[in-house]
């Protein structure tokens, strides 16, 4: 049976007390009663009997009552009412300032806040930790939920319980990177009185807004060298409590119990080799296949298990751009991406291997023409056809291709009339109208690795998509359009979904329009990291559509 952890968490913050008003905390306070002590009282006047004189002793007179000096009595009351009002008082006191400290808190999680326009406020997303901290917990609590085994089976992606129980899912996801980079982290997370922002408030805003799933770019060294980030500036550690800073693979497990604590899954993806080298084979001069295979050997160690229930395995290598496929070579990736995916599956049995595509030329038919294209970084699967990855456990393949705009990389298939310049920039170009360009976009996509689709075996889904979107400069905007097309593709055609490109407001692109070179940025954050950019966020939208989209797949023990 599956179940889901609720999707509006909250913390506790500490003892509770009832007061006859709520304060801030909404939690109540029982004023200390002034002890009721009876004040002296009179006594009656009783009418004692005439004594007989028989000798000159005075007899004492004895009323029949023990009498007692009213001051005593007077001074019990007073302290007892000063007790009573210290301790009042010191409890409000102390009430008081458990409010003014929540009061603060409130403004620091608000200030960290990424602004989306949803308003999470009273929702049960308020984490108060026992120290009253809010939205920062020094700990994320432990969800009750078993490893899933992850499955590509049927052109889905499926989690699968102990008991049988299949769960199919689709991915809306965004790529967060900086932890392949000199870095060593991901970007964003530094949270001061001007920009930058919290594991928790990523993560909240990611859950929002229905997305289920990051990937994070990593880098073989960071992996083998294990370094301490400690001495990172680039992270807030008193706004990113539940960070373990200890060493590289300490902030990745961390971060993966971030993500989870709001059903957010997680793929790895080996980004690069060396923070400086992005490679484009799964080896180089510096970075040996053993060496690589011993990162992927770590990762599972560090992360297979139930604790990290909502890893969906790993991306076994990002843009093999100078590898071949299905050639039986030394470069043939079709052949490293088999041996990097069984050692995925030696080390985590539970987790799919996502396979990206290679680079090289094509020809398709467009329009009735045959127009020759260079395959995006990480798109190319066209012989896949021919030369299928094959694992010896069924089901553990997802082909995750890319797919870009011109932001990219200026091609001609996106336009019409193209008069080419310094390449790889043209000197004119006509935009197409908008059946025309879905028409180009659907037939590129399809030609590269659509047609996988069509056999109904394993998962396709984007493992980067998207580009400049609302920072685009063509008239028509044709890198909008191009982005737009391909969701709407995504959705008609049956892909497991996709992981746009990306959170980070540093993304750089190199073409905007296509007939000018230079350095552009655009993420789907603002450059301060707690401003949405909505007009990309609402592009994305309509992958809310995909029917099996949910929060990631959580089976309790």
């Amino acid at each position: 049976m599956s179940s889901h952890l609720p999707s509006s968490p909250s913390g506790s913050g500490g003892p509770r007390v009832t007061t006859p008003s709520s304060s801030s905390f909404g939690s109540e306070t029982p004023y200390i009663s002034v002890l009721n002590v009876p004040g002296p009282r009179r006594s009656s006047i009783v009418a004692a009997p005439e004594l007989i004189v028989s000798s000159t002793k005075v007899q004492p007179r004895y009323n029949g009552r023990i009498k007692r000096w009213p001051g005593l009595l007077v001074l019990v009351a007073v302290v007892g009412a000063s007790v009573a009002s210290i301790a009042y008082f010191g409890h409000k006191s102390q009430v008081d300032a458990r409010e003014r400290t929540a009061t603060t808190q409130k403004y620091l999680a608000e200030m960290r806040r990424i602004k989306d326009g949803v308003d999470v406020a009273g929702d049960g997303n308020t984490f108060v930790d026992s120290d009253l901290v809010v939205n920062n917990p020094k700990e994320y609590p432990m969800a009750k939920c078993q490893q899933p085994n992850y499955l590509s089976k049927n052109g889905q992606l499926v989690a699968v319980a102990k008991n049988g129980t299949e769960v199919p899912f689709q991915i809306k996801g965004v790529n967060w990177f900086g932890m392949e980079t000199g870095a060593v982290a991901p970007l964003g997370l530094w949270d001061n009185d001007q920009n930058g922002t919290s594991v928790y408030a990523v993560a909240q805003f990611l859950q929002a807004n229905k997305f289920n799933s990051v990937r994070i770019p990593v880098c073989i060294t960071h992996i083998i060298e294990n370094v301490s980030m400690l001495k990172t500036g680039l992270i807030n550690r008193q706004s990113n409590r539940a960070l373990d800073l200890t060493s590289y693979l300490t902030l990745l497990q961390s971060i993966v119990k971030a993500l989870a604590y709001r059903q957010i899954s997680v793929l790895i993806s080996l980004h690069t080799l060396t923070p400086t080298d992005v490679g484009g084979l799964w080896y180089s001069a510096a970075i040996s296949e053993a060496t690589y295979l011993k990162a992927v050997d770590t990762l599972a160690a560090t992360l297979c298990g139930p604790e990290f229930w909502n890893v969906l395995g790993i991306d076994v290598k990002n843009e093999p751009f100078n590898g071949s496929w299905g050639t039986g070579d030394k470069y043939d990736f079709k052949a490293g991406a088999e041996l990097i995916g069984a050692r995925v599956l030696r080390g985590c049995p539970n987790w799919l291997a996502f396979v990206e595509g290679v680079n090289a030329d094509h020809v398709m038919d467009v329009d009735g023409l045959e127009v020759a294209y260079p395959d995006w970084y990480g798109g190319g699967l066209q012989k896949v056809k021919q030369f299928p990855v094959q694992l010896t456990s069924p089901h553990k393949v997802v082909y995750a291709p890319h797919y870009y705009t011109s932001a990219v990389f200026p091609v001609p298939y996106f336009y019409d009339d193209v008069v080419p310049g310094v390449s790889p920039v043209f000197a004119s170009y006509t935009e197409l109208t908008d059946d025309k360009l879905q028409r180009r976009v659907d037939v590129s996509m399809y030609d590269m690795f659509g047609f996988i689709l069509d056999t109904k075996g394993p998962a396709v889904l984007f493992g980067e998509f998207g580009g400049l979107y609302a920072t685009d400069r063509h008239p028509k905007l044709t890198n909008q359009r191009c982005t737009d097309m391909t969701i709407k593709n995504m959705l008609k055609h049956g892909y497991a979904g996709g992981y746009m490109w990306s959170l980070n407001p540093e993304s750089a692109y190199w073409y905007n329009p296509a007939t000018t070179r230079g350095v552009f940025t655009e993420g789907l954050l603002m450059d301060d990291w707690r401003t949405v950019n909505k007009v990309f966020l609402n592009a994305l939208k309509p992958m809310d559509a995909l029917p099996d989209l949910k929060p990631a797949v959580c089976f309790l023990q």
